[in-house]
Parts: structure tokens; C-alpha cells; sequence
């Protein structure tokens, strides 16, 4: 399965490689949280924020929130939206298209219940 994975910029200097495109392939058949294991998403493919607190959302190609991510959890945390196998979210091309969005020091359990 190939995805198309891409960030917000989290800085004026990290504009330059915008907008942090990377194409992986991963397995056919991966839940959302084993693809976000194997994106090595939150680390080490997140820039790490000073002050360690950064809050993130995945989100699919049409914009739906998929999963919420903090630098501060040891892991993603999906929500409803993203349950079920990652090839559900495929375009006609066959690729998955994910971003992910930039919350800035936003509360990320805040974020989650806002979310779900």
C-alpha cells in the first residue's frame, strides 16, 4: 500500500522542505495504529517542539480527523474515523493520502474529545 504523507511546518525556517512530503509503502491489510507505528509517526518522523508538548491530528486526503498524537503520549491515539483498515482510505490511484496537522501546545486530550 502506498501512502503520501505530509506535515504542517511548525516554524518559519522549517518552510523550506514544505510541505515535508515523504511516499512509504507499508504492508496491505494495517489497522490505522500499526500504519502509524510503521510511519514512525510520532517519532521520528514529527519535528520534537521545546518545552516537549506538541499536539498533531492525522488526517485522511477529505480532511477527516483520523487520529490525534502528542509529543507527550507514547502513542497515537486514533479516533472513531480512523478504525478499521488504512486501504479504506485509498484514492483511485490506490495511494493514501494522509497529513498531518500542527496544533501547536493545544491540550491533546482536549483535542481528542473535541475530535470524537
Amino acid at each position: 500500500m502506498r501512502i503520501i504523507l505530509t506535515r504542517d511546518s511548525v516554524a518559519a525556517g522549517d518552510d523550506v522542505d514544505a510541505p515535508h512530503q515523504a511516499v512509504l509503502t507499508l504492508p496491505d491489510g494495517l489497522g490505522l495504529p500499526e500504519a502509524l507505528t510503521a510511519l514512525g509517526l510520532p517519532r521520528p518522523r514529527l519535528p520534537l517542539i521545546a518545552g516537549g508538548r506538541a499536539t498533531w491530528v492525522l488526517r485522511g486526503e477529505d480532511g477527516t480527523a483520523l487520529a490525534v498524537l502528542a509529543q507527550q503520549w507514547p502513542r497515537p491515539r486514533p479516533l472513531p474515523a480512523g478504525r478499521g483498515p488504512l486501504a479504506r482510505l485509498a484514492g483511485p490511484d490506490g495511494a493514501v493520502r494522509l497529513h498531518v496537522e500542527y496544533r501547536r501546545q493545544l491540550d491533546p486530550e482536549a483535542e481528542y474529545r473535541r475530535l470524537g
